[in-house]
């Protein structure tokens, strides 16, 4: 099969032909944008190399579903763990079925954007609805690169209007309250890290007291549990994830305390005793279910007589009563393990009105 490589302005690109058309025309493959000519060289080869052996598609022929397979063997490699479950979920549960079978070459904007409405009519959130969403504009950006297709179909589609609801959060009343109640539970670690460290609920379910310095007070986050809570991950949700937490004295005793339990757990079992060095762990040593640990968090909730809020809110909380006390954003934006700062402002933005207020004040003290 002939092929070849040729330069263009400050770029190079490849072309080759394929088999004769019905019409006994012959078909041109060609693809730019490499910015050698040893990348074009290497790209054309395994284009070929494709044809030969029979692997190689042509786009009118390909189907969406047949495509995002394909991709998505790719893609989970370059995610984490956790995000490739959520992929594979959507792409199963959502895009395949109502996507699957159109032609990649012909799949269009209107194709995509009656989707989104659907999804939108069914009562999904905005954040769900996006999720998906990206989904389907990465896969397609790819193909795009990859010059299946002239141009990705889902660049123009509009996504319904945010409906986030406004975060619910405890006073500090209410936290006093709840670990009041709480404190003889024996997930009680669990509830008392979420509140005093941010910390999420993967990370407190993974937490080892080998990543614990309790004569520094401090927590380093190196491994979560996933959502189903079956495995073990090491390293975080994102590279910002992986850091230190200063913990408070209160916290320290607390853990010493949750510590000795364990041990003693350990020593009443012995040799069946499972050891995964958890500090929220149950009395065999085994990880908590997650879905036990919200279902607890519930029955609480009812019996102190509180705000019912998700677990997820334990962690909004602590940032919250923080902005509060008047502690930097930045410092609590490091204590959350997010991004950038501005991912704290957008998330917090209903305390700032109030510590606003609270800047007002300190003026009229400084300035006599």
């Amino acid at each position: 099969m002939n092929g070849s490589v040729k330069k263009e302005g400050n770029s190079w690109y490849y072309v080759f032909y394929l088999e004769k058309d019905a019409n006994g025309k012959r078909r041109q493959k060609k693809k730019r944008g490499f910015k050698t000519k040893k990348e074009a060289q290497k790209a054309l080869n395994e284009a070929i190399n494709a044809i030969n052996k029979g692997t190689y598609i042509e786009p009118s022929n390909l189907l969406y579903k047949d495509y995002l397979e394909q991709w998505f063997s790719t893609k989970k490699n370059s995610i984490g763990i956790q995000t490739a479950k959520v992929y594979e979920n959507y792409l199963k549960g959502r895009i395949i079925p109502a996507l699957g079978n159109y032609t990649l070459s012909k799949f269009s904007t209107i194709h995509i954007q009656s989707f989104i409405n659907s999804l939108n009519e069914e009562g999904l959130s905005s954040a769900t609805i996006k999720k998906v969403f990206e989904i389907i504009r990465n896969s397609l950006e790819h193909a795009v690169d990859f010059e299946l297709v002239h141009k990705n179909a889902a660049s123009k589609v509009k996504l319904p209007k945010s409906n986030k609801k406004e975060m619910t959060v405890w006073n500090e009343g209410e936290v006093n309250k709840f670990l009041k109640v709480g404190k003889e539970d024996p997930g009680y670690i669990v509830f008392y890290l979420a509140l005093t460290t941010g910390m999420r609920q993967g990370e407190i379910l993974g937490l080892r007291w080998k990543d614990i310095d309790l004569d520094k007070g401090l927590i380093n986050i190196k491994q979560t549990l996933s959502h189903d809570g079956k495995t073990f991950i090491s390293g975080a949700k994102t590279k910002s994830s992986l850091r230190t937490i200063n913990l408070s004295e209160s916290t320290v005793r607390t853990l010493k305390v949750r510590k000795l339990i364990v041990s003693k757990e350990k020593l009443s079992l012995g040799p069946i005793y499972e050891d995964f060095d958890l500090v929220a762990c149950t009395q065999h040593g085994t990880p908590y279910n997650p879905a036990n640990v919200r279902r607890t968090f519930k029955k609480l909730i009812k019996l102190a007589d509180v705000s019912d809020i998700r677990f997820h809110d334990l962690r909004h909380t602590h940032a919250t009563l923080l902005l509060s006390k008047g502690i930097n954003v930045k410092v609590i934006s490091e204590r959350l393990g997010h991004s950038n700062i501005k991912v704290t402002l957008d998330t917090y933005s209903h305390v700032l009105p109030t510590m606003q207020e609270e800047v007002a004040r300190k003026l009229d003290e400084i300035i006599k």
